[in-house]
């Protein structure tokens, strides 16, 4: 039985369903890994809109760009005097107390991960 290969098929990206994935270093990937090198990600299988049809597709890495991380802003957390314990897990995340306006500055982030988020003062 003879078998068509299209090298493009005209088929839109998003109705392709994937079947299979397959890491560069795995057995069936060899070919395309000699062709691709350390930029391939990953070999794809998918399936065209009529189930009739098996497409591989590759994914390879383009570019790399270091990113310029924005930490979240600071926000005055209200604790009670007398909770000690959690006055400790707030500092031990890496609050800091201001005795003038006697809150406790952190990451907007952290505040939320420790479960702090009514005790915001906006």
């Amino acid at each position: 039985m003879h078998h068509e290969r299209d090298p493009r098929p005209a088929v839109a990206g998003s109705k392709l369903r994937v079947i299979k994935t397959i890491a560069p270093e795995a057995r069936g990937a060899k070919a395309l890994a000699d062709v691709y090198g350390e930029q391939l990600v990953c070999i794809r299988h998918r399936l065209d809109p009529s189930g009739r049809v098996r497409l591989t597709t590759v994914e390879v890495v383009i570019s790399a760009a270091r990113l310029q991380l924005r930490p979240s802003p600071t926000v005055a957390v209200v604790l009670p005097f007398d909770a000690h314990a959690l006055r400790q897990r707030v500092a031990a995340a890496g609050g800091r107390w201001d005795p003038i306006a006697k809150v406790w500055r952190l990451r907007r982030a952290t505040a939320m991960a420790l479960g702090l988020r009514k005790r915001i003062r906006e």
